[in-house]
């Protein structure tokens, strides 16, 4: 009997085990399923599902974020021990607007964690405020231009607009309705200074938030600012006008006032220059002027702000002109002057002026009664590059410049020798020049190179072959030097026996 009682206690720690393990078999981890969301708003949403605690003591909480690492729980709620499927929700709270969102149902028991599929929605935007070009801007006025979208809320919206981003003035309150698409607004603004830029934002709001448009920036307008410059290209009738024009910022057009006093009397055709806030250039040309006379001119400018004029400015029309017979001269011949007067007069007083090369001003060279027409004329002997002109009362021609080619000759002396002389306005001594002699193909080949001497001579002993050889003595532009054009002598025969 004594060992009896021992083996009754054994069995009966064993039959408790078995059961203990039983229990513990028969445990199952909870079912989550992630259900729709039911409500979703700018800033939150109500998320469901069910959960089955499969007998056994289970909790429930939901899992959201932007991503799929969620990062936000909701509180931690009792499912109960039943065997059925229990519903079950959460609202979350705080969140962004228009903004995607991650959500899944997690359960717990004692058998483990289980965690419904991923589910995915999106708030809705609190308000939209989108800020566009502002229109009908003048000197101290503007319309501010937007739209809003209240997105199914009561909206109100204004302007916040100033110098700079800190803005500092806002338009008056209005209401935008509570719709769910976007309309247009604007607002007037008054009193702003002209020529200045400002900022500007559209600020809508409702119970669901606050949207600020992008910043937008305009330009006042202000008066164009004309500047008057110099006349070019001024002739005996025409002369070329020119300036700047600064349109401020509104469609400017420009013309140029002028006439013989600062009354004017007559205007070129007017001309846009655009509605830039930057200067640009102008220019016109007037022809048909009475030659040998000072005309006043000045440009205008003209936009919705105003018509400004600017400053006076003066040419004088030339009246007399100047032509040469040809371009250069060998040295020690002459050329012919010519020109006329404009008004056609005869017996009007002409005065010719010359500038060599070299020379730093114009010197007189004669002065010549005009003939029949107005004409006159005048014989120069340039000695090197030489600028002429012709004064008339107060007018000056333009210039004409006759080029001078160094006198070259070339003669035979005895015993196959020939004589090179280069002569012009100065000494070409150490000066190289080249004997040619036409080939067969009618090409000039050089037979001889050598330097003048202080006389400006070379005396040269070429190589000829038998027979007839045409020969020429040549000094190049680059050997002649400044003032002077390249020389060529006359070309002569020699034969050879």
């Amino acid at each position: 009997m004594k060992l009896g009682r021992p083996l009754a206690t054994g069995f009966l720690v064993l039959a408790v085990f078995a059961i203990a393990a039983a229990s513990a078999a028969a445990a199952t981890k909870p079912t989550a399923i992630t259900g729709p969301v039911t409500a979703t708003s700018s800033t939150g949403a109500t998320v469901s599902g069910t959960v089955n605690p499969n007998g056994t003591a289970t909790t429930w909480h939901f899992e959201y974020g932007k991503t799929t690492s969620y990062g936000t729980s909701t509180t931690t709620t009792n499912a109960g021990s039943g065997t059925a499927d229990v519903p079950v929700s959460a609202p979350l709270t705080g969140l962004t607007p228009n903004t995607t969102y991650h959500y899944r149902l997690v359960a717990d028991n004692s058998a483990g964690t289980s965690r419904g599929t991923d589910g995915v929605f999106t708030t809705s935007s609190a308000v939209e405020a989108v800020t566009t070009d502002a229109t009908n801007v003048t000197l101290t006025s503007a319309t501010l231009n937007g739209s809003v979208n209240p997105f199914g809320h009561a909206t109100t919206w204004y302007f916040e607009y100033g110098t700079s981003t800190s803005y500092g003035t806002k338009t008056a309150l209005q209401s935008a309705g509570s719709g769910t698409t976007s309309s247009d607004v604007s607002a007037n603004v008054t009193g702003l200074k002209a020529g200045r830029t400002y900022h500007y934002r559209l600020v809508a709001m409702n119970t669901a938030g606050t949207a600020n448009g992008s910043d937008i920036t305009f330009l006042t307008a202000a008066v164009p600012v004309p500047v008057t410059l110099t006349a070019s290209s001024v002739g005996a009738t025409s002369a070329t006008l020119n300036g700047t024009v600064n349109p401020s910022g509104l469609a400017t057009s420009w013309y140029f006032e002028y006439g013989t006093t600062t009354g004017y009397g007559s205007t070129t055709s007017s001309k846009n220059a655009g509605s830039g806030t930057s200067s640009v250039a102008v220019q016109t040309t007037l022809t048909n002027l009475s030659a040998g006379t000072t005309y006043h001119y000045r440009l205008v400018a003209k936009s919705a702000a105003g018509t400004v004029h600017g400053s006076d400015q003066t040419f004088a029309t030339t009246g007399v002109t100047i032509t040469a017979s040809k371009p250069a001269v060998v040295y020690g011949q002459t050329v012919a002057l010519s020109g006329a007067v404009s008004t056609g007069a005869a017996g009007e007083s002409v005065t010719v002026y010359a500038k060599p090369l070299g020379l730093a001003s114009f010197a007189s060279r004669a002065t010549l009664l005009t003939t029949a027409g107005g004409a006159w004329s005048y014989i120069a002997k340039p000695p090197i590059l030489t600028q002429y002109e012709v004064v008339w009362k107060s007018a000056t021609s333009a210039q004409v410049s006759v080029g001078v080619h160094p006198l070259v000759t070339l003669r035979a002396l005895l015993r196959a020798r020939f004589a090179v002389h280069v002569a012009a306005g100065r000494s070409f001594a150490g000066r190289s020049v080249r004997l040619q002699r036409l080939s067969a193909l009618g090409q000039w080949v050089s037979v001889g190179l050598a330097p003048l001497n202080a006389s400006s001579s070379v005396v040269f002993r070429p190589k000829l072959p038998r027979g007839v050889s045409r020969l020429r003595a040549v000094i190049s532009v680059n050997q002649a030097g400044a003032g002077y054009l390249g020389g060529t002598s006359a070309t002569i025969s020699y034969r050879k026996r």
